[in-house]
């Protein structure tokens, strides 16, 4: 006897379809071109992208469905339980290529001139689904070309097939409606809206979007063909997000940066800035050997003369402090620390530029949650940052909260380009939002607006706390912000009550004075529910690896001035131009000074040794990003002439003065000892964070056995003390 199998239910939440006689189960809601790709059935699509909202505008996903009269567009069609679906039967099929076939009317056949050929939709489409004749013979339409939309973006406009994927998207992610549609039917043209210039710090998606090589990059226009490219995946280091990349070259020669999506990072987006600063990589310019001041002229040395002078100099003089860039890697910050614990005997180190210091409830000065979970916040507040400018994709993460319905607070001394999706805007003075801040929790824990559990089983001194904070009233609030009493207080009610909830500060707000405490901004984190398990919490870090350097302990621990305010007789800079950050005091009276950079800045000129640095698209290693996210940089290229990697050079001078701590052969044993000596980093995985970065995690708290508790702070809050 046969027995029957009977087939298990379909979760909860799920439709059940089927998709050229294959049974395809979905969540609820799905688009039928999405619910197709998951079963592995192309549907081809023009003006569809799953980041955007669907409009049907191209018509080629068209598909058979049973019991309905005319053919569908996948991409607006939500799937339906039963439903029967058939894209590859002759109906869909000739309409696919009809649609093909008119956009193809207009369509130049520059294919061997376009900049997307080898790597076009159309091209691709087309040959899968087009005809293999055109029926039109008619003359083809054309426009002058190219027309610069801006500096950086070129449009072809006899190419476009008016998928709005530019439009759409400049009015759907960044919010500018930098691009619109002008005129109707036949005659509609992309262009930039009147009035406006195509100046979106995020235009060059536009590139990526368009399917046909209409809207193209100026910087890279004719430069080479996508199969002469040479692609290796990296991180972008020109910001503290960690947008993944694919840094693209030739002949040794970077010529583009592309986005490489890592979702809960970067949502598949890069800002300008990330996109199409690269040049300086090849810069020719850039320093190829080691250089020694030698008659007070600096002048080509071997690497090591150069070595050797630095470790000799380094061991006769007193005391030697030590600046890093803060777009090092996990793996240089280490082994420069490392050199100065042990090598140097305790000569102090920083890096540079530097946030003021911010030490969060955990005990860590971390983000508490992550970058992805910002977009499913029902409240957040932003104390005096402006992502747009520092974390900018970051931005677009935030703008995706309020679409998906958070309520937005922002407390700023200057506009800020969320003010136009905000639900309250406050311009505050930078020194005001402390009191602001304090002002808030005695209004919260004085009417017991908080979540009594969470904060009774998982706190204590709340009433100490408060007490300490009774002077920051709202009255003084309103005095010292120039604000209205009663709008204070309304804001302040708004902060509680719709989680999850995030409350995002500047770094410099934690160390404001009167009361400007980082206890304050912990303590209203834990009111509001910001530093809970769904929340995010945190004062967020502007450069690629700061938060590696503060992980790793680079910094004084006393924060205030670089090197923690003293005057070492000599300095070893890595990546670090003090000219161009006002720093210059550093450098008076110096005995010896290094330098390791890319090209010969203000402050290398004054340097006795010169060593030649590396670019990030030149280097292995690892970048910590804003929310505690390890990712893997690869090299892609060769560095110039000598030039050798920053590690190396790191450990070379290790080598000559401490050789049984310095013997790592390769970026990776630095990472292995890194993570046998720092607990946090040793949870890791190097393969997870090869592909596609891994937190570490913050401690565990609330137990329920009483360990773990978050405290109040009630120090000094007058005075302003840190923690």
């Amino acid at each position: 006897m046969v027995q029957e199998v009977t087939k298990p239910p379909a979760p909860p939440d799920t439709v059940t379809l089927t998709i050229n006689e294959r049974e395809v189960t979905v969540p609820k809601g799905t688009l039928l071109v999405e619910a197709a790709k998951s079963a592995g059935i192309d549907i081809p699509v023009f003006c569809y992208e799953p980041r955007l909202a669907p409009v049907g505008a191209c018509r080629m996903c068209l598909v058979e469905i049973e019991k309905m009269p005319r053919l569908q567009t996948a991409c607006t069609t939500p799937v339906a339980d039963g439903m029967i679906v058939r894209t590859n039967t002759e109906k869909p099929r000739a309409a696919q290529s009809d649609v093909l076939g008119m956009l193809l009317a207009n369509h130049p056949l520059d294919c061997p001139v376009c900049d997307k050929g080898g790597e076009c939709p159309l091209q691709d489409t087309t040959f899968n689904y087009g005809p293999g004749i055109s029926k039109f013979i008619e003359p083809k339409r054309t426009f002058p070309k190219p027309i610069p939309l801006s500096p950086l973006i070129a449009l072809d406009r006899e190419r476009c097939i008016m998928c709005y994927r530019c439009v759409r998207f400049q009015r759907e992610i960044p919010g500018d409606e930098a691009l619109t549609v002008i005129d109707r039917g036949s005659h509609s043209e992309i262009a930039v809206t009147e009035g406006r210039d195509f100046n979106s710090p995020f235009s060059g998606n536009t590139i990526e979007l368009c399917p046909v090589g209409a809207l193209t990059s100026i910087p890279f226009r004719f430069r080479a063909r996508p199969w002469d490219l040479t692609k290796v995946p990296s991180i972008c280091d020109q910001c503290s997000v960690g947008c993944n990349l694919n840094v693209e070259y030739r002949n040794n020669t970077v010529l583009r940066l592309t986005s490489h999506a890592n979702p809960p990072v970067d949502d598949g987006w890069l800002c300008d800035h990330g996109r199409f600063t690269y040049d300086y990589i090849n810069d020719k310019a850039r320093l190829t050997t080691p250089l020694i001041r030698r008659d007070g002229k600096l002048s080509t040395a071997t690497w090591d003369e150069a070595l050797d002078l630095v470790a000799r100099r380094f061991s006769e003089l007193s005391s030697v402090g030590g600046v890093i860039s803060a777009r090092a890697t996990n793996e240089e910050l280490y082994l420069f620390g490392k050199l100065f614990r042990t090598a140097l005997k305790g000569g102090a180190t920083d890096y540079a530029p530097r946030s003021a210091p911010a030490v969060g409830p955990f005990g860590v000065d971390a983000l508490h949650g992550s970058i992805a979970a910002l977009e499913k916040m029902k409240t957040i507040i932003i104390l005096g940052v402006d992502p747009l400018h520092d974390q900018p994709v970051v931005n677009l993460r935030l703008r995706k909260a309020a679409k998906n319905g958070a309520r937005i607070i922002i407390a700023t001394p200057t506009p800020n380009d969320l003010d136009q999706v905000a639900a309250h805007v406050l311009r505050v003075p930078d020194n005001a939002l402390p009191t602001l801040a304090a002002s808030w929790i005695n209004l919260i824990a004085g009417e017991q607006l908080y979540d009594r559990e969470y904060i009774e089983q998982r706190t204590a001194g709340l009433r100490a706390a408060t007490e300490r904070l009774a002077p920051f009233t709202l009255d003084r609030a309103a005095n010292e912000t120039g604000l209205d009493r009663a709008q204070i207080e309304a804001v302040g009610r708004a902060l509680v009550g719709n989680g999850p909830t995030a409350l995002l500060f500047g770094r410099k707000q934690a160390a404001q004075p009167q009361p400007g405490d980082q206890a304050i901004l912990n303590n209203l984190g834990l009111l509001i529910g910001a530093t809970n398990d769904a929340g995010v919490f945190g004062g967020l870090v502007t450069e690629a690896n700061e938060q590696g350097a503060i992980d790793l302990g680079v910094a004084p621990a006393n924060g205030g001035a670089l090197l923690g305010g003293q005057v070492p007789s000599a300095l070893y800079l890595v990546g670090v131009d003090l000219h161009s950050t006002g720093q210059t005091a550093l450098l008076n009276d110096l005995e010896f000074l290094v330098v390791q950079d890319l090209t010969l800045t203000a402050t290398a000129e004054q340097a006795d040794v010169v060593f030649p640095a590396v670019s990030f698209a030149e280097k292995d290693g690892t970048l910590t990003n804003l929310e505690r996210r390890v990712q893997r940089l690869r090299p892609a290229i060769h560095p110039p002439g000598e030039a050798r990697p920053d590690w190396r050079v790191i450990r070379d001078i290790g080598k000559r003065l401490a050789p049984a701590d310095f013997a790592q052969p390769s970026p990776l044993t630095v990472w292995q000892e890194l993570a046998g000596a720092v607990p946090a980093y040793g949870q890791l995985n190097y393969a997870t964070i090869s592909n596609g970065g891994q937190q570490w995690s913050l401690p565990t708290v609330g137990d329920g056995n009483g360990g773990g508790r978050f405290s109040f702070h009630a120090d000094d809050m007058e005075s302003g003390s840190t923690r």
